[in-house]
């Protein structure tokens, strides 16, 4: 648990190469595929996330900017938004053409921020039962790969200084306050993350070239399977990918653990019947699993059982509401329920969230329409400031003299 002052936290994960993770105000945190695919244990992804969410409990850019007395927030914002771009030359661009090129040098952290991330990190990694050593290992690799000069972040954006000083200090940190390490490794669980982010930032039919050569060097290897069969099921060669699953579910030592991904398999070839077992399974092992529940939810809706779909889909509502796809197959289900007014509400917020303005309406105005005007819906819809999302008018539009952060947070927020 994260003391302090509370943050609704989301994590992202940015397609760059760059060993680099970063953290906004408000609690938006960002890691780059290349530091996904430089760790090597559940203890450096740990840290890593530690560390970052203590930049943000410790305010320390949202300090800065409230320093930066020359510049107005629309510059701010311009000039930490140019760490989503992944450097190079858009970034540069958007630096220049905001006039915050000088101003995003005073937005990097300071060696006491870093001090202060780490020490807030540490207590929380040694509650949660992981090895702090994992935020050393992961400095000596991006010393190794020259991450404060990477090509993919321009050198005058490197927003955690001091590498070198800060694996000093934590060793010794370490050895005045040893806490026992009481997670287990779980190599699986990270290999498979691993996995899955290459599939989603790389061409499938390369991967799955890829994929076979490596299996002819280690056709006994669990992962390269894996890799395989989300490959060709990203071709849509299911067939084969179910093959390469079968495979997989023959070499891995749990096989449960690999359930969801066939499950969501059989869901996207159409063999709901056979999704549907594989997915309960599951989710009875991992109930805290919103994307297996979510997926459960397809599977149910698909095999005609649409009020334990709707149940399955408004317990996650709640918890999972910046996954905009869970609109749309609410709106499904509540069609098929043959109920036309939440329906078209939640199609509404699918559209919305889209950014189709134009269907947004469509649906909001079919939503008025259907809903009982005592409904808490219909006063959502027909509220003139859009209370459910702080910025936002009930057609989406950004409202005037509101926080262009906000804004700006919330398209990031989305856009996961």
């Amino acid at each position: 648990m994260i003391h302090g002052k509370y943050f609704d936290y989301r994590f992202f994960v940015i397609k760059d190469d760059a060993l680099n993770a970063f953290a906004t105000p408000g609690g938006l945190i960002f890691v780059h595929t290349g530091l996904l695919e430089a760790i090597d244990s559940d203890n450096e992804l740990a840290c890593i996330l530690a560390h970052e969410c203590g930049h943000v409990q410790g305010r320390h850019i949202a300090k800065r900017m409230d320093k930066m007395k020359v510049v107005n927030i629309g510059t701010a914002v311009m000039a930490i938004a140019s760490l989503f771009l992944g450097g190079g030359q858009s970034s540069s661009a958007l630096l220049t053409s905001s006039m915050a090129l000088g101003q995003s040098l005073s937005l990097k952290y300071s060696r006491a921020d870093e001090e202060e991330a780490d020490r807030r990190g540490y207590q929380w990694i040694c509650r949660a039962g992981y090895d702090p050593m994992g935020l050393v290992t992961t400095l000596e690799k991006m010393n190794r790969n020259r991450f404060l000069g990477s090509d993919a972040i321009p050198g005058y954006l490197s927003t955690h200084p001091g590498a070198s000083q800060r694996i000093t200090y934590i060793e010794d940190l370490v050895k005045e306050h040893p806490c026992p390490e009481r997670q287990k490794e779980n190599p699986c669980r990270l290999k498979r993350i691993k996995v899955k982010v290459k599939l989603m930032t790389h061409d499938p039919a390369r991967m799955c070239v890829y994929y076979r050569r490596e299996l002819a060097d280690r056709p006994d290897d669990l992962f390269m399977h894996y890799g395989l069969a989300l490959s060709l099921l990203g071709m849509r060669q299911y067939e084969q990918s179910f093959k390469e699953f079968e495979r997989v579910m023959a070499l891995a030592p749990d096989r449960n653990v690999f359930k969801i991904d066939l499950g969501r398999a059989y869901l996207e070839a159409g063999r709901y019947r056979q999704a549907l077992p594989l997915l309960q399974d599951y989710c009875r092992l991992y109930p805290r699993n919103h994307a297996a529940r979510y997926y459960l939810g397809r599977a149910l809706l698909d095999n005609g059982m649409v009020q334990e779909a709707l149940a399955t889909f408004r317990a996650i509502e709640p918890v999972w509401p910046d996954y905009m796809n869970l609109y749309l197959e609410m709106g499904r289900a509540y069609s098929r329920a043959k109920n036309k007014g939440m329906a078209h509400y939640y199609l509404y917020m699918y559209y919305k969230r889209l950014g189709d303005m134009q269907s947004a309406g469509y649906h909001r105005l079919m939503a008025l329409e259907n809903l009982p005007h005592d409904s808490r819906y219909y006063r959502m819809l027909r509220e003139p400031e859009g209370k459910g999302e702080a910025g936002h008018d009930v057609n989406g539009k950004s409202r005037k003299g509101g926080s262009k952060w906000v804004s700006f947070c919330q398209r990031a927020r989305s856009s996961g």
